[in-house]
């Protein structure tokens, strides 16, 4: 059996129609259904790309009222590393009494919300 020389694997995909959303028919429960439907489409709004970059609250009623009516739907990356990726690097280099103290902490701050 002979094996071919070159294989293709596409990384791309080819681009589909760009999705188009009409800001001025979308009520302010569209936009909830959205978010949890499209979340590209719903951060593409730039009142929501704004308030949620600013780490606000996103005002629904105003989302939709932006200066274009048309709003294209854009794709991103994201790199966010894992918590517990986040917690290896704290914790490295810590020595032992460091980790009973962060433990102590831990342990009575727990105890209080119970």
């Amino acid at each position: 059996m002979r094996l071919p020389a070159t294989i293709l694997v596409p990384t791309f995909p080819d681009k589909k129609d760009e999705e188009e959303l009409d800001l001025q028919s979308l009520t302010e429960e569209d936009l909830k259904l959205l978010k949890k439907t499209d979340p590209f489409l719903y951060y593409s709004i730039p009142g929501v790309n704004k308030a949620a970059l600013s780490l606000k609250k996103v005002d629904h009623s105003k989302a939709s009222q932006s200066q274009s009516t048309k709003v294209t739907r854009k794709e991103r990356l994201t790199f966010e590393c894992h918590p517990s990726l986040a917690m290896d690097e704290l914790l490295v280099g810590m020595g032992e009494a460091d980790l009973g103290e962060i433990h102590r902490f831990l342990t009575k701050l727990l105890s209080k919300t119970q």
